[in-house]
């Protein structure tokens, strides 16, 4: 096949032969630019230094060019207008919503690890002192934590009930467990309905006290892998409200991503201001969080179209949902960190 494509090529004129550069390697088609024009694979070889591959696969995957300036512009004034972009199929122009996603994601977190970094002495040191007087390094002192079982109700003995009951004067216990029975029940059942037991909260602070930047260097990596599993979740509740217009699940699903971008470049803004240590700047940053909402509601209005006084009710109900999912995922964030 390739030798009949070599003599048909001699035989046509040189003008014509010009621009060939050799055969694709993965179909053996002839090509005469940068991709095959039969499979759309790249020409670019790979038969090259390693750091400049990596450099470039990296390049790749996280690359910033105007393209993200063509995309933050519409993102911050024309609230679901990537979306609408995207859906028509005029993509080449902008940041892919995922990637752009990633890239802020990254950025934020960076910025909330560094401004947001405690310093304290106990942070730097690896050995706590315990009561008794004895040296504990970080692993042994967590391991205290969690062995401990200070108020386990299962160490309240009946002897030790009957005991006290004998040694105190002037006071009668009632031990009938029909009486206890009641209380105790009503008891373990609020602990096994609470996500987060006072035990926990209590091995929270210890840690705390312990090595706070390694706590939040925890709690910002636990709650981004949340606002993964929000992603999804807000885009379902996107449907739900919007269940008899006739709208893609992928739709509601850029609109999910693209408010999220805005937030985390809120973020960024406000983070980049505070480095500023300037008080009218530092109070500034703060009421930037104000547009979120209004970013949210005129996105409902402009993309869905719908009245203005449904897209109210509805951004009322969304905002309801957002906020209850937001809240469950940084207490499931703080649970996962002591579990």
């Amino acid at each position: 096949m390739k030798q009949r494509i070599k003599k048909y090529l001699r035989k046509l004129p040189k003008k014509r032969v010009q621009h060939f550069e050799g055969f694709c390697p993965n179909c053996e088609f002839p090509v005469n630019g940068k991709f095959c024009s039969n499979c759309g694979q790249s020409t670019k070889s790979f038969q090259r230094p390693f750091w400049t591959v990596v450099s470039e696969s990296v390049g790749d995957a996280l690359s910033v060019d105007n393209r993200l300036i063509h995309t933050l512009i519409p993102l911050f004034l024309k609230p679901g207008y990537l979306t609408r972009e995207f859906m028509r199929g005029r993509r080449a122009r902008y940041t892919p919503p995922f990637r752009l996603y990633l890239f802020l994601t990254f950025f934020a977190f960076l910025l909330l690890a560094y401004n947001h970094k405690p310093e304290s002495a106990a942070a730097k040191e690896l050995a706590v002192e315990t009561d008794d007087g004895k040296k504990l390094d970080m692993v042994s002192f967590l391991e205290e934590i969690v062995k401990d079982d200070e108020f386990d109700p299962d160490n309240l003995k009946l002897d030790s009930l009957v005991e006290s009951n004998e040694n105190t004067t002037g006071i009668k216990i009632n031990l009938n467990p029909k009486n206890v029975a009641k209380d105790s029940l009503t008891e373990n059942e609020r602990d096994e309905e609470s996500l987060i037991q006072d035990n926990d909260i209590k091995k929270l602070i210890e840690m705390w006290k312990l090595n706070p930047s390694l706590m939040m260097d925890n709690a910002f990596k636990k709650l981004s892998q949340t606002l993964l599993i929000i992603l999804p979740l807000f885009a379902l509740t996107l449907a739900f409200v919007y269940i008899r217009r006739k709208y893609y699940m992928l739709e509601h699903l850029l609109i999910s991503l693209n408010f999220h971008a805005y937030i985390f470049v809120l973020v960024i803004i406000s983070e980049l201001l505070l480095m500023v240590n300037i008080e009218f700047i530092s109070t500034l940053a703060l009421y930037l969080y104000f547009l979120i909402p209004i970013q949210l509601f005129l996105t409902m209005k402009f993309y869905y179209k719908q009245s203005w006084v449904k897209t109210f009710f509805k951004f009322v109900f969304v905002s309801f949902i957002y906020n209850i999912l937001l809240f469950t995922g940084i207490i499931m964030s703080l649970v996962a960190m002591v579990a």
